[in-house]
């Protein structure tokens, strides 16, 4: 009972901080004034076009230049996952003073073979090959296409441009995926056994970056979901068969400096989705949001507050449709439990120490490609706690709907933006587990 007071009291917190969410002028504190920005010289980029970069960064040519707006830049163009290193200096040359952006850059071009877990669980591995190219054309443009077999076998192709038009600022993106799922719904499985769900997807989104932080997309798409042994309830239409239509509007801003593991900023999504558009069986709308903040303390200390939910409306919502907890998302302490329904919600506080910041190595000692000279580790003790529940229609929730968890680990940060979560946590019952966690955190 103790420990789910103090999830709660930490996740009011997390509340407080959340609404009052970092704004881009706040993000680059005061510090000393290096002077003003005559002109910006990128290079090392030999592949890579040299607007990608200077689209990431706050500081433009007349911008007042600090240590930490020069840190939040060179984080910002980590986060497009195109480059091992990342320098930004500030000279003087006359009377002309230049920024100097110099980066190494990633294999781009990747022949994949694909290992790894579904959801994080050691218990669903997953195995297969691939193809990636990570920056076609130079433009961060992404062309992927894999065939995975094991747990939830799939197969999928996907071209995204982050700036099909640079006027306009329009992104595009499109995609087509098969995959076979291990039925989600613990209820239905108990009820009435087990069951497999083949789904079909084709789906293609144009976007509007407004500006360097935020961005409105809308999405349209279609699937077809089919079950292997059909029971009223696992699918709408009678046949076990839905097919229909679907479209998202979703609207982002995000102003976090390293997005694989952001030290200060905030993250807010916002999303609707309409599926059936009343031309199908299946005819329901979810709604969702997650906010994010992360606030740099001192004694390199980071404390970072989550809030996130989902909600549905109109019709009939199957298994396949439902929020759960103990898949994508989890509460540590119950990691593996899953709970199910047609509405979530949650919340998650992390304090985070670094151990140490993360830094370039560059190896010298054996003859690598240039992609591979330039390694970037960092390590990171953590305590967290997080709170989180889900509901069907009808229901009413108490405090007692709510489980909580809470406990600390070590985060382990790995070149090619791969990281790794060694933890502990207890329940509410003051029941303990480890945890191997190999999502990206919060």
């Amino acid at each position: 009972m103790i420990s789910r007071i103090a999830s709660f009291l930490l996740l009011a917190f997390a509340a407080v901080v959340s609404s009052n969410a970092q704004t881009p002028d706040t993000l680059r504190a005061p510090g000393m004034h290096l002077g003003v920005v005559d002109t910006i010289i990128v290079i090392g980029n030999t592949k890579t076009l040299a607007y990608v970069i200077l689209n990431e960064m706050t500081l433009k040519r007349g911008s007042v230049v600090t240590e930490e707006a020069i840190e939040y830049d060179r984080n910002r163009i980590y986060s497009l996952g195109l480059f091992t290193r990342v320098d930004i200096t500030f000279d003087t040359l006359g009377t002309v003073k230049f920024l100097t952006v110099s980066v190494s850059e990633r294999w781009h071009l990747i022949p994949l073979l694909i290992f790894g877990f579904r959801d994080g669980d050691v218990k669903k591995p997953y195995f297969g090959a691939g193809f990636l190219h990570n920056n076609f054309r130079g433009r961060n443009q992404k062309l992927y296409a894999s065939l995975i077999l094991g747990y939830n076998p799939s197969a999928s192709f996907s071209y995204a441009d982050p700036l099909l038009d640079r006027e306009r600022r329009l992104m595009f993106s499109t995609g087509l995926s098969f995959e076979r799922i291990h039925n989600l719904s613990q209820e239905e499985a108990l009820a009435y056994g087990d069951y497999e769900e083949q789904h079909y997807n084709i789906s293609a989104s144009l976007g509007h970056r407004i500006n360097i932080y935020e961005t409105i997309t809308a999405i349209f798409g279609f699937r077809v979901i089919t079950v292997s042994d059909y029971r009223p309830g696992r699918t709408v239409s009678t046949s076990g068969r839905d097919a229909f239509p679907l479209a998202t509007l979703t609207y982002t801003r995000d102003t976090r400096d390293l997005s694989e593991y952001a030290t200060r900023g905030s993250f807010m999504n916002f999303y609707a989705t309409s599926n059936g558009l009343g031309l199908a069986a299946v005819e329901y709308a979810r709604f969702g949001a997650d906010v994010r903040t992360y606030l740099e303390l001192p004694a390199s200390l980071t404390l970072v507050g989550r809030l996130f939910g989902t909600a549905v409306a109109g019709g009939e919502v199957p298994p396949y449709g439902r929020a759960y907890f103990g898949y994508a998302e989890r509460i540590r302490g119950y990691f593996s439990t899953v709970l199910e329904g047609e509405d979530q919600c949650g919340g998650t506080v992390e304090l985070r120490f670094a151990l140490l910041k993360p830094r370039v190595i560059h190896f010298t000692a054996i003859p690598l490609p240039p992609e591979f000279v330039y390694w970037r580790f960092g390590l990171s003790l953590t305590t967290f706690a997080d709170v989180g529940t889900t509901w069907f229609r009808g229901q009413s929730l108490t405090w007692n709907s709510f489980s909580s968890g809470y406990g600390g680990g070590l985060d382990i940060l790995l070149p090619y933006s791969f990281i790794v979560r060694l933890q502990y946590a207890w329940n509410d019952y003051g029941r303990g587990q480890f945890i191997l966690d190999l999502r990206r955190p919060i």
